[in-house]
């Protein structure tokens, strides 16, 4: 790593750096103890993997068409290629960088039918691809515990520029970002004077609220009659894009700071097509051999003002049915560790490591969570892609039980979900993987902005209720697409 001897603000590094090729910023713009606490900025990857849609592998399994090219086993035969081990010699030039470095992008929802069988009935009506990572050789990291910048490097055979001219080009980009930190027009602007924007009528495939009041009591139904414990239900609102995406992204960092924050953009035809992500959840996190998921099950909605959010966390914490909602998901997580993790290596854990409150409460800008800590060890010889496959989708936002819940969404949901309730993340060039879950996220395309938000339902759920936890969930995107 290279320590850079400027101070630039993060929004003005991705302002300086957003009208590159294929910029991809993972963002802890909500950094704390147990959070997160790295922002990795990167842009122009050497080599670009993508598939375009998940809907052939349902059909394949139906026996009317040829298996497609599966996503996750291509990762696994691109990431055998490019991990650089300890000691290698040839190859690295920053040895410490390389889990700021590697494959950085996302598995949209739909790349589930891969894994599972499952029905094929909802619209891709966006047009994204199912799957799309970027190999980067270098990138400027921010450690938000010292407010410093480095710059990480890696001699990869792919890389197409020594890593001399890497390190200088970003030498540069930064000293730039502290010239004009707080001085250039429009790249600090409030977050309370975002662009005029008028919501759009809400296109036929988005669940409009009396038809999502009514898949809560549909999901009612299904769970008395023994089908289901938890669904999660989401759905989406649709608003034209009055600005380019990057800065409609340093609002929403500014609005709604999450601690597995992204933003990701790259030409899609003849326009720019991006996913703009809040995510305060980590979906896995593996190191060496130690595997880490932090589930969130359990909403208060934020006013700012204090007597009223006291009430609310108050509320939350002594809440029954919230905290049976996250242990249900919990033992989901912990049955899908299971599967890929050493036999009793799997704990529900506090973030401090103890294991007498796994539960935490958790404030965040627009809302309070309760979060859950599960953590494993994996087995010797599976891998990233083996633990990915035995978790993915998170079930905190597919439900319980995770095959039967997602078959319930496929039928409730007109639209498919794409990015939103992904993961979007890096696998480092030293075999590590960081992967949040993919909500408070905004998906960019066609020259207008999609919102998604959605909640969990049990048997005692009120329509209603659940219906204004999403506009809960969806205040800081709307906030900063000035639309609240």
């Amino acid at each position: 790593m290279y320590a850079v001897e400027v101070g630039p603000s993060p929004e003005a590094v991705i302002a300086a750096v957003a009208g590159r090729r294929d910029p991809a910023i993972l963002d802890s713009a909500d950094a704390g103890p147990g959070r997160g606490r790295f922002t990795i900025v990167a842009v122009d990857p050497i080599e670009v993997a993508s598939w375009a849609d998940a809907a052939p592998a349902a059909m394949a399994r139906a026996g009317q068409a040829e298996p497609p090219d599966d996503p996750f086993e291509g990762m696994r035969q691109r990431l055998v290629r490019t991990r650089i081990e300890t000691g290698q010699s040839g190859r690295e030039v920053d040895l410490d960088g390389r889990r700021f470095l590697g494959w950085i992008g996302y598995f949209a929802y739909e790349a589930g039918r891969f894994i599972e069988r499952l029905p094929c009935s909802t619209r891709a009506d966006v047009g994204l691809p199912v799957a799309r990572f970027g190999l980067y050789d270098s990138a400027a990291v921010y450690d938000a515990a010292n407010g410093k910048w480095m710059i990480a490097l890696a001699d990869l055979p792919e890389s197409r520029e020594p890593a001399g001219v890497r390190l200088e080009r970003w030498r540069a980009w930064l000293a730039q970002a502290a010239r004009e930190t707080g001085q250039t027009p429009g790249i600090m602007a409030s977050p309370d004077a975002p662009p005029p924007s008028a919501a759009l009528q809400p296109p036929a495939a988005t669940p409009a609220p009396a038809a999502y009041l009514e898949g809560v009591r549909r999901i009612r139904e299904y769970i008395a009659a023994g089908d289901v414990f938890q669904v999660n239900l989401a759905r989406r609102e649709t608003f034209p894009q009055r600005e380019p995406a990057w800065r409609s992204y340093l609002r929403l960092r500014r609005v709604n700071p999450a601690a597995y924050a992204a933003y990701l953009a790259w030409r899609q035809g003849d326009a720019t097509a991006a996913v703009l992500c809040a995510s305060p959840e980590l979906f896995l996190r593996l190191e060496g051999r130690e595997v880490m998921s932090r589930p969130i099950k359990g909403t208060r909605p934020r006013t700012g003002l204090p007597a009223a959010d006291q009430a609310a966390a108050a509320e939350l914490a002594a809440s029954a049915k919230d905290y049976a909602e996250l242990a249900m998901i919990v033992d989901l997580v912990r049955n899908d560790l299971g599967r890929v993790c050493e036999y009793g290596s799997v704990r529900v854990e506090a973030r401090d490591g103890s294991r007498a409150g796994p539960y935490e409460l958790e404030a965040h800008p627009t809302v309070y969570h309760l979060v859950g800590t599960v953590t494993g060890r994996l087995a010797p010889g599976r891998d990233a892609i083996d633990l990915l496959r035995a978790c993915f989708p998170g079930g905190s936002i597919t439900g319980a039980p995770k095959v039967r819940a997602m078959e319930i969404i496929d039928e409730l949901e007109p639209s498919e979900r794409g990015v939103y309730t992904g993961s979007i993340g890096i696998f480092g060039l030293d075999g590590s993987m960081t992967l949040n879950i993919a909500i408070r996220t905004i998906i960019a395309a066609g020259g207008r902005l999609h919102v998604y938000a959605g909640g969990g339902i049990v048997a005692d759920s009120v329509p209603e209720d659940e219906l204004e936890e999403t506009r809960a969930k969806a205040r800081g995107m709307r906030r900063a697409l000035g639309v609240e």
